[in-house]
């Protein structure tokens, strides 16, 4: 290399820092493109594995949400179950209450002409009312409510 420079013509001192900077540079170009080399293998191993770790985060969180949502369906369909039967409840009551009364009045005897109306015998329907206040007054204390 010395040699090559001092045909060039530059002295012998020249030429030897002359080929000292080219063996650096010649390092250096070496060391740049192994750097390079592993920057770019490192990114893309890096990327698959961060990729792959938010994959796998991904379905965790999937998973968590899907039991979620199936057990607030579950919970969603036995509120609506328990208010279906609650209305149940409340229309057979309604109208037991109302087949009661009718049958009091049915059980009326009719007014004299120019007397006061009867009495309607209610005892057993305002006994059944009573009844049914207490027991919502029971749940409504067992549930919490003021």
């Amino acid at each position: 290399m010395i040699g090559l420079l001092t045909r060039l013509g530059l002295s012998t001192r020249a030429a030897r820092v002359g080929a000292i900077a080219i063996g650096v540079l010649a390092i250096a170009g070496v060391l740049w493109a192994a750097i390079a080399q592993t920057y770019r293998s490192g990114s893309a191993a890096g990327g698959s594995k961060v990729a792959g770790k938010v994959a796998e985060q991904r379905a965790g969180h999937l998973a968590e949400a899907r039991a979620d949502e199936r057990q607030a369906t579950a919970v969603t369909i036995a509120i609506a179950d328990g208010a279906a039967r609650a209305d149940a409840l409340s229309e057979t009551l309604l109208r037991t209450t109302i087949q009661d009364l009718r049958d009091a009045l049915d059980a009326t005897p009719p007014a004299v002409a120019g007397a006061a109306p009867p009495v309607v015998p209610a005892d057993r329907l305002r006994d059944d009312l009573n009844a049914a206040i207490a027991r919502s007054n029971r749940s409504g204390s067992a549930a919490g409510t003021p």
